[in-house]
């Protein structure tokens, strides 16, 4: 079983806050990973927002961690990805202080960085349709990674939590392209989370719910009370946790199915010992679900079509190269590939996870990009 603390937390104060922190982390049996080890605080600091927005981790509850990191005798450092502002180290300055996080790292005396500034690829072979990324260094040297999201809601995903955090370890204009890559289908898209998941595993997962965000998130909906601090070193169970007190059914969010089908997480409230608060005492029946409405599915398909085409590489078979062993089209996690000499790639089904390009053993595939992608890439 996992363990999922609930711990309620009023307000944002920090003599509210920390007490709060520290008791779900107990609760939670978490303090090993916070002892003398090399930690990464990982908060979602989605766009310039001010906390009060809740759009955002709040900035007292990072501090909490760090401080009871530095308590451990970590060695703490802080980062995020966001999506446009760490492409521009001022931008992710202004960023970090309008978020409050700078302030953060001036009070505990820790480092920021930016996850565009050295980052490298690494394979993850178990993964369903993606087997490998370009992951921050900070995220890959850390003994622990402290997953600090937001409860909210997300146009794409429905739920955005502990497992979609883990998103902003991709640095910068990746991000971008794995939308483009992925969204035309939600649960494609899904999957590349939980296979980053696996890939990463935090074990440190604490999740802000003092206030959340309903209705239009990440980014355009409302902060809404819920006056509580989940923890837990299984993201997919704190998930399905926070999902199952704003109520909202977990399994109805793919990350959360996915990973709990995949057993890289658990899903079941009834396998999920849950310490401290119950969920039925703490149940937020009024919160607003997202509409589904994601920015990407507003944008025409003909247009869509034509950016994937233009950022996203795909496989193209180089037909002397090819053997004709048909170990692609064995890869192939959607059987959008024809075995035989030389072998065909229907790319209306392809995902472009690249599975084919990583098992052919003759350099018969090659991945060919767009004008545009090369030109975001570089």
């Amino acid at each position: 079983m996992s363990i999922v603390a609930i711990v309620k937390c009023p307000d944002y104060s920090p003599e509210n806050v920390e007490p709060a922190i520290r008791q779900a982390v107990s609760l939670a049996e978490l303090e090993p990973d916070l002892a003398a080890r090399k930690v990464l605080l990982k908060p979602n600091l989605l766009s310039t927002r001010k906390p009060e927005e809740a759009v955002t981790t709040h900035p007292t509850v990072v501090h909490a961690l760090g401080r009871l990191a530095l308590d451990g005798d970590c060695s703490v450092i802080l980062g995020d990805s966001p999506p446009f502002a760490g492409q521009n180290p001022d931008k992710y300055v202004r960023l970090c202080e309008t978020t409050g996080v700078a302030d953060v790292a001036r009070d505990l005396g820790i480092p920021i960085v930016r996850f565009e500034e050295d980052f490298r690829t690494t394979a993850h072979p178990a993964g369903r349709f993606y087997r490998s990324f370009d992951l921050a260094a900070a995220a890959l040297d850390s003994d622990v990674i402290v997953n600090i999201p937001k409860l909210k809601t997300h146009g794409l995903t429905a739920f955005t939590g502990a497992v979609k955090n883990v998103f902003g370890c991709i640095p910068g204009v990746r991000k971008g392209l794995f939308h483009v890559q992925a969204a035309e289908d939600r649960e494609v898209f899904a999957q590349m989370l939980v296979d980053l998941l696996g890939a990463i595993r935090p074990t440190v997962n604490v999740m802000d719910a003092v206030v959340a965000m309903e209705g239009e998130g990440p980014n355009a909906g409302k902060p809404k009370h819920i006056g509580i601090i989940l923890a837990s070193s299984d993201p997919v169970a704190l998930d399905a946790v926070a999902c199952a007190v704003v109520g909202i059914d977990p399994l109805s969010i793919d990350t959360t199915r996915l990973a709990a089908e995949q057993h890289i997480g658990i899903a079941d409230l009834s396998r999920i010992d849950i310490r401290g608060e119950r969920i039925d005492e703490i149940a937020v029946p009024d919160f607003q679900p997202s509409s589904g409405k994601n920015d990407w599915a507003r944008i025409p398909a003909p247009v869509r079509r034509l950016l994937r085409r233009k950022l996203v590489a795909v496989p193209v078979v180089t037909d002397r190269e090819c053997a004709g062993c048909g170990d692609c089209a064995a890869a192939c996690p959607v059987n959008a590939i024809t075995p035989g000499r030389p072998a065909r790639i229907d790319l209306q089904k392809c995902i472009r996870c690249y599975c084919c390009a990583e098992v052919c053993n003759f350099h018969a595939i090659q991945l060919k990009r767009g004008w545009l992608g090369r030109l975001l890439t570089r």
